[in-house]
């Protein structure tokens, strides 16, 4: 069940993961309503994944076993949080567009880290 936690938590992380590189597309539309309309149905697309990628990273803190597991599970939703945050930002212009790229590379390496973990944990 350990190992099967792991593979579920990463389909989520990279089900995230291709939903957070549609964000750049939306973000480059000029007219400002249709931007934030998309946004918008953005969001709400993130949030609907957000619930599946929580429960599997819930299930993999109830099932990892090492501390190396555990944080690298920890620091990916983390970093998931940070670019749904951005994006809300960036939606509200509180936060500019071109910031986008450096949270959503920290998610990635958030994601490596965690199957770096992975692969160091014994079979």
């Amino acid at each position: 069940m350990r190992r099967t936690s792991y593979l579920a938590f990463l389909e989520q992380a990279h089900l995230m993961g291709s939903e957070y590189r549609r964000t750049p597309t939306i973000l480059s539309v000029e007219d400002h309503q249709e931007r934030n309309g998309r946004l918008t149905e953005h969001r709400a697309r993130l949030r609907e994944l957000y619930g599946s990628f929580t429960k599997s990273c819930d299930t993999v803190t109830v099932y990892g076993h090492t501390s190396a597991i555990l944080d690298a599970c920890d620091g990916v939703s983390t970093a998931s949080t940070a670019v749904y945050v951005a994006v809300g930002e960036i939606a509200e212009g509180t936060r500019p567009a071109a910031s986008f790229s450096g949270v959503l590379n920290d998610y990635w390496s958030a994601v490596s880290v965690f199957i770096d973990a992975v692969r160091q944990d014994a079979p």
